[in-house]
């Protein structure tokens, strides 16, 4: 084995510390690789240190971007939610105007129809000042109902005179003698006075039937039909669609009648009932 004296040669390295007023001077001998392996450290720090100042720009940066976008969006959620309130009192305004013609709708197709004139009702107000519009919306498909509904149900009068004979059992008109049963109202008119639809519906006969005479039956839908006999002179077809009020015949004497009269009658589900139940609905 051979011993090599400059492989275990070591390398040191002096340091020298000078005072301020250059008086003291003082050195010290440490070994070269614990110097390099503090420049090494020091210089892994400084390298960290700039990535990490650089990280906190970078955060600083990303952070201040983020804040202005969180108050944009903020500005604009606001101004979405004032949005959303002036549409939803738009919304509810619109509905509450609608329910209200439709009660101005239904007042006045009563009125018309010389029924009792529905008057407002009362009831607890609503004081929150948070109305739900799905209420609105509920009631103003209940007052479309209605009014649809009432449309269809024949009510007032077809025709304006005395009464001669009423719904029920009745004496033979031409005989005085024994009695039957009469399914409807017999209103006295003069021949050729207008006879008036008072409902909404098809008209299911316009033809000559029997002891009716000229007869027009119209179907109103939901069971309810109304019988219009004796007539001298038809204004309507059948297949028609009409409306209460409108005109649908004359009153004459056709069929079994002992004079100028209309013959009316109200049937619900092919069974006659008192047409008296619907002329005026206060009785």
């Amino acid at each position: 084995m051979q011993f090599n004296p400059g492989a275990m040669k070591e390398r040191f390295t002096t340091i020298f510390l000078v005072s301020n007023d250059n008086r003291d001077t003082n050195f010290y001998t440490v070994d070269t690789k614990h110097v390099e392996r503090f420049r090494s450290y020091l210089t892994t720090a400084a390298a960290s240190l700039t990535a990490i100042l650089l990280t906190c720009l970078v955060l600083f940066i990303l952070i201040a971007s983020a804040r202005n976008e969180i108050g944009t969006l903020n500005q604009r959620i606001f101004s979405l939610k004032n949005d959303l309130k002036l549409l939803d009192s738009l919304e509810i305004k619109k509905k509450v105007e609608n329910i209200e013609n439709n009660i101005n709708d239904i007042n006045k197709y009563l009125y018309e129809r010389g029924v009792f004139k529905y008057e407002n009702a009362g009831g607890p107000a609503d004081i929150s000042g948070n109305p739900d519009a799905n209420i609105y919306g509920f009631y103003l498909g209940k007052t479309d109902l209605i009014l649809k509904s009432i449309k269809n149900v024949p009510i007032g009068y077809p025709h304006t005179g005395e009464f001669k004979s009423f719904f029920g059992y009745r004496a033979n008109p031409f005989s005085g003698r024994g009695s039957e049963y009469h399914k409807g109202l017999d209103i006295k008119g003069n021949t050729g006075d207008p006879v008036r639809c008072t409902a909404s519906g098809t008209v299911e006969k316009a033809e000559f039937d029997g002891g009716y005479g000229r007869c027009v039956v119209i179907n109103h839908g939901n069971g309810l039909k109304t019988v219009f006999g004796h007539l001298s002179e038809f204004k309507v077809n059948q297949g028609d669609k009409v409306n209460a009020g409108d005109l649908i015949g004359l009153v004459g004497s056709s069929g079994r009648s002992t004079g100028p009269h209309l013959h009316y009658e109200i049937r619900y589900k092919e069974e006659s009932i008192d047409p008296q139940y619907f002329l005026n609905l206060k009785n």
